[in-house]
């Protein structure tokens, strides 16, 4: 997974970039376009086993992608090295929570059965521990195309500046991470766990968020607190948790005799191929929280 290791030069108060009001309106058209499409059940359903197809031959790949978009990786990968940008990370933290929130209640409010509930066990592929409620939004699409936000808006800040950012925000970075985005909004549907018009909700959640956050209260106070030392340790703190949580894994917990405790088993994403992954991204959070410690030490309290 690419993680950003260039050193940015100080940037501006997230407050200095412009108003993307083409990414919030793409937002806003695949919301409306998802609500169209959950309201054609035919049309649905008949993508949805389109992309589903997919599933058996290649549930290793699938799997990792799914876990890819889980809130806890996308934070590892765009966090760890970010010391040097603390607004990347308060416009990500504020989108995860203001999101997730918005997702969970959209969940719970307007109740949508997920296709193995709907269809039946015999009518689809699934990949991983099957899911049954709470379809809509994908909180998967949610968060993929909420870091593509939040890093494209990190470019039009430093455009704005005249800037040279780090390479998750340059022209490559950004193709990439829109490339990923894409491959985890389909793995939701050929892993049997959302239909296409949940996905397509989700997926425009995440530019609504990303292109609002910049903007959003209090970011500011986020970002300032993360460029002092007590903000940086407790990143750093942070990481070192994700690190342990990512490292989750059915082997694991077999292997440390925590497969008994529940605490323990309600951190398994629920996909046991993708556990090389996860044991990748544990790395990358453990030299973050590194990174971060000592950009707390060197800051001026």
């Amino acid at each position: 997974m690419p993680v950003d290791s260039a050193t940015p030069p100080p940037l501006p108060s997230p407050q200095a970039v412009t108003w993307d009001f083409r990414m919030l309106a793409t937002g806003v058209v695949a919301v409306v376009a998802g609500m169209l499409l959950h309201a054609d059940p035919g049309l649905n359903a008949s993508w949805f086993h389109a992309v589903n197809a997919w599933g058996p031959a290649a549930p290793a790949i699938w799997s990792t992608l799914s876990v890819a978009g889980l809130a806890l990786a996308a934070f590892i990968y765009l966090t760890a090295s970010a010391q040097d940008v603390p607004e990347r990370v308060a416009q990500l933290l504020w989108g995860i929570v203001l999101g997730g929130l918005t997702a969970s209640w959209i969940k719970h409010h307007f109740p949508s059965p997920r296709p193995f509930l709907a269809l039946g066990a015999d009518h689809l592929n699934v990949i991983g521990t099957p899911l049954s409620a709470g379809s809509m939004p994908s909180g998967h699409g949610a968060m993929a195309f909420a870091m593509l936000a939040v890093l494209l808006a990190e470019r039009r800040r430093f455009d704005e500046r005249s800037a040279v950012g780090g390479w998750l925000s340059s022209g490559l970075g950004l193709t990439l991470l829109a490339l990923l985005a894409f491959g985890i909004a389909l793995s939701r549907l050929a892993v049997g766990a959302h239909w296409p018009a949940a996905t397509l909700g989700g997926g425009g959640l995440g530019p609504v968020f990303g292109s609002l956050a910049p903007h959003a209260w209090p970011v500011g106070a986020m970002t300032r607190l993360l460029s002092r030392p007590l903000g940086q340790r407790l990143m750093a703190a942070g990481l070192l948790l994700c690190a342990l949580c990512i490292a989750a894994t059915p082997g694991l917990l077999d292997a440390t005799g925590l497969v008994e405790k529940k605490w323990a088993r309600n951190l398994l994403p629920g996909y046991p191929l993708a556990a090389p992954l996860q044991y990748l991204l544990a790395l990358p959070a453990l030299v973050g929280a590194v990174r971060w410690w000592r950009a707390g030490r060197r800051a001026p309290g």
